[in-house]
């Protein structure tokens, strides 16, 4: 489904408008920058590559830049190995989950696509691996969130009878797996039906172990409605399902696609972000613009209410990060061709989005690339976290330079990350990419002290170190 994601983008870039969404040397260049910013058992074979990069000079000692530490790639020879979610526990442990078609972390693979996660100390030593899978299967995956025990649950789709019978044409899976490593128990479910599919995007774990996956249905998954709709569904700690809420309008008759997730931990509170044509404050027809950027909450029990909408005539504004901080506030990240500055139309650019715990827009930021429209320049801010302070910290990908209009992107897609602090001010930027490569960052996350850890998946070498496979699974640490 992350293909479908990514030429679905593509498509919609060159086809403006429609009704589709989501969107040489070989060695590595690795940036500092500024934003212009306006307004509102088995033997392994050689898996991971890896590499103590030198520390870089920042581009201002006043904007208190993180230096990259270590690189870590993970993949196998002729694999296209797919890095798809990052989680950090409380002992600082990472975890990186995704997918390949190779033995990566065994000697060959079980199915045709195969699941892979990995836990990591902060000196990028293995404390164990993963490779799960089964004869003749795909698994897509595509997040990981971890509880506060250290127990991971991973997330994906399947088109194959996997952890239990095949419902509908695809189902999603939810596996969980003890601190150890070792498999508690896998779930599968989906609408019944060879013509409705299931797609889960993102996870997300409270306090008490319970998981609350959305993503998007054609089916009547947890309603009556039958369109592009989407999904929420809580599982208990011990794979239990406790409810499941449809999301649609207009009786699925309209567009809705779901993005992300987070939990406001503090006060029990699930947001979910995502796009749809509709107006969401009252559940009627049309939005704002083509695709409106949208927030709903809902309490452990299911209830559901509505949080925010931000769109621009006849644009598209996409929803496809979230997080909450310490305080209660709500960020948004994405991408839109809305110039929310002035009444101009203008490429799809990176969006961030402020509210306060009440739902209240307290500042929206895009990325600035100039005077002139260039609708193959694109960025797209794919992950966000927050450190103790309300500081934000995003990443994702961009078809071009982020500071000017002049200059190409130095590979198809370039990897970036920023750091705003609360009032929304830039504090710095930093860009990553190989010649000819296309990387996308798919995770961030912060540790309790305060190192960056960044993850996703490129097709060339990154940060002077040789790929493994057509495409490697990267993790990045910054200090």
């Amino acid at each position: 489904m992350l293909f479908l994601s990514i030429l679905i983008f593509a498509l919609f870039q060159a086809c403006y408008p429609t009704e589709m969404f989501n969107a040489s040397d070989p060695e590595t260049k690795d940036y500092w920058m500024q934003f212009l910013l306006r307004g509102k058992g088995e033997k392994i074979t050689s898996i991971e590559t890896e590499l103590e990069t030198t520390a870089q000079e920042p581009f201002s000692e006043s904007l208190n830049l993180l230096n990259l530490e270590w690189t870590l790639l993970i993949g196998a020879p002729e694999a296209r190995t797919y890095g798809e979610g990052i989680a950090i526990d409380n002992e600082n442990f990472v975890y990186v989950t995704g997918n390949t078609n190779k033995g990566v972390y065994r000697a060959e693979p079980i199915g045709n696509r195969d699941l892979i996660l990995g836990k990591y100390d902060s000196k990028k030593n293995p404390i164990w691996t993963k490779q799960v899978g089964a004869a003749k299967t795909n698994l897509d995956v595509k997040d990981v969130s971890v509880d506060s025990h250290g127990n991971a649950y991973v997330i994906g789709d399947t088109k194959n009878s996997f952890a239990s019978p095949l419902s509908g044409e695809q189902d999603l899976f939810l596996i969980k797996f003890n601190s150890d490593g070792s498999q508690a128990w896998a779930k599968q479910t989906g609408c019944i039906g060879n013509k409705y599919y299931t797609n889960a995007r993102k996870i997300a774990v409270d306090t008490f172990g319970n998981s609350y996956i959305i993503g998007n249905s054609n089916g009547p998954l947890g309603g009556n409605a039958t369109g592009s709709n989407g999904f929420i569904i809580k599982f208990d700690s011990d794979g239990n399902q406790i409810w499941v809420k449809q999301i649609s309008v207009n009786g699925g008759n309209t567009l809705i696609y779901l993005n992300s997730i987070a939990i406001d931990k503090t006060r029990n509170i699930i947001y979910v972000a995502g796009s749809g044509r509709a107006n969401f404050a009252n559940d009627t027809v049309p939005g704002v613009g083509f695709l409106d950027l949208f927030v709903l909450r809902y309490d452990s029990n299911g209830n559901r209410q509505f949080f925010a909408q931000l769109g621009f005539p006849s644009s598209t504004t996409e929803g496809s990060s979230l997080n909450v901080d310490p305080f209660g506030n709500v960020f948004v990240g994405g991408t839109s061709n809305g110039n929310f500055e002035s009444e101009k139309k203008s490429n799809f650019r990176g969006l961030l989005v402020k509210y306060d715990p009440s739902g209240v827009q307290q500042w929206v930021r895009q990325f600035e690339f100039g005077p002139t429209v260039n609708e193959r320049k694109q960025t797209v801010i794919t992950a966000i976290t927050n450190d103790a302070n309300g500081n934000v910290f995003t990443t994702g990908y961009g078809s071009e330079y982020i500071v000017d209009d002049t200059n190409a992107s130095i590979g198809k897609n370039d990897l970036f990350l920023a750091k705003y602090n609360s009032s929304g001010q830039i504090q710095w930027t930093r860009q990553i990419a190989t010649s000819r490569s296309s990387t996308f960052s798919t995770g961030i996350g912060l540790d309790s002290e305060g190192n960056l850890y960044c993850s996703g998946y490129t097709s060339q070498n990154m940060n002077q170190i040789p790929k493994k496979g057509f495409n490697d699974l990267f993790l990045l640490k910054f200090k």
